[in-house]
């Protein structure tokens, strides 16, 4: 049975966000404290408005010789969220980020909130339980214990 995006991530403890006013020193350390490669953006009153990811801080700050003190996420956060439902499937979820390049995509509930981050290597990680537990069965039923 193919699994969703709530089966994915129905059992993390924290949404992880980081204020726009925050600065991408922040971030990258907010990232790495919390071993992330990619949080959302949230404005004042909690709403994303974006999404923060190493590549975004190594490319646009880092590379560019820019001060991370100095430079604010909302500067160079990806404002063009991509977002999907927590009834998305996962191989759905990766055929999504597939198609656009990326790596990371936003999860509202049905309300439109916030519900946190799924990535790539949890839609891979995912698929690959799937496919043991789909091999264990198939193993089970070739091979029976009497």
């Amino acid at each position: 049975m193919s699994k969703t995006v709530r089966d994915t991530i129905k059992d993390r403890k924290q949404i992880y966000c980081i204020s726009n006013q925050a600065s991408v020193a922040e971030a990258a350390r907010y990232l790495k404290d919390r071993a992330i490669r990619a949080a959302g953006v949230c404005n004042l009153s909690g709403k994303i408005i974006g999404v923060i990811s190493q590549s975004d801080i190594s490319d646009k700050v880092v590379a560019e010789n820019y001060r991370p003190a100095e430079v604010t996420v909302a500067s160079v956060a990806t404002p063009d969220i991509v977002k999907i439902s927590l009834d998305t499937l996962c191989e759905d979820a990766l055929q999504t980020m597939h198609q656009r390049g990326i790596y990371h995509l936003a999860v509202e509930d049905d309300e439109g909130t916030f519900m946190g981050m799924i990535s790539l290597r949890d839609c891979i990680t995912l698929k690959v339980e799937e496919e043991h537990e789909r091999a264990e069965m198939l193993a089970d039923y070739a091979f029976p214990r009497y």
